[in-house]
């Protein structure tokens, strides 16, 4: 029997840096000059500092997991670390019945194929984790298909990059920020209804990437 409530057990996760630099997208970056000038100008930007954090977060239903600032060298050690001691109480949020059906979503990240744990994947959320080993499958080369990926981080520093960044504490406090934010408009149906359009998708496209096809 089909499980309708499956997508909304899914506590799908991800890592990704935020640096002082932010965001540049060459393909909407112009200059204009006289024709008499060389068109070909190059852009140069120096920082004297440089810093970033690590950010974890997590989505199941509508609610917003995190965020957590883990180690800038994430490895299988310290990932294990964070799983067994931090990510519990994280999951406070989350209703109890909830909690006691969920499905943990890796992706393939090589410190989340580490023996130990899958070792503790396997003990906390017996066949019910997502992963390149896990006893639900996840492809190692998947387009974007979780809402952490398609939905937070993009939305997240949309939000976070708005101003100049001007230190390391000015950049956590803004990812503080955005992510309260976003926990208030969080809807349901970026859990549900867009995994499934993307899913459709990506079969009907044998698999292939398509984050900028619409």
């Amino acid at each position: 029997m089909e499980d309708r409530l499956f997508l909304q057990r899914i506590l799908w996760t991800d890592e990704s840096k935020f640096s002082h630099e932010g965001i540049t997208n060459f393909h909407n970056l112009h200059y204009w000059s006289d024709a008499a000038e060389n068109p070909h100008v190059k852009r140069q930007t120096f920082f004297q500092r440089k810093f970033s954090v690590n950010v974890w977060a997590g989505v199941i239903g509508k609610t917003l997991i995190g965020p957590y600032y883990l180690l800038d060298n994430l490895n299988g050690d310290n990932y294990l670390v964070f799983l067994k001691n931090i990510m519990p109480d994280m999951l406070d949020e989350v209703p109890l019945n909830v909690r006691n059906q969920i499905i943990f979503q890796n992706d393939g990240c090589p410190a989340h194929q580490r023996l130990t744990v899958r070792n503790f994947l396997n003990e906390q959320f017996p066949n019910r984790w997502i992963g390149r080993s896990g006893p639900i499958l996840w492809p190692p080369r998947s387009p974007d298909l979780t809402p952490v990926d398609y939905y937070v981080w993009g939305c997240m520093k949309d939000l976070v990059y708005a101003e100049e960044i001007r230190d390391k504490n000015h950049l956590i406090r803004k990812i503080e920020e955005a992510a309260t934010k976003m926990k208030q408009e969080m809807k349901l149906g970026i859990t549900t209804s867009e995994i499934r359009r993307r899913a459709r998708f990506r079969i009907r496209h044998n698999g292939s990437h398509f984050e900028h096809q619409r």
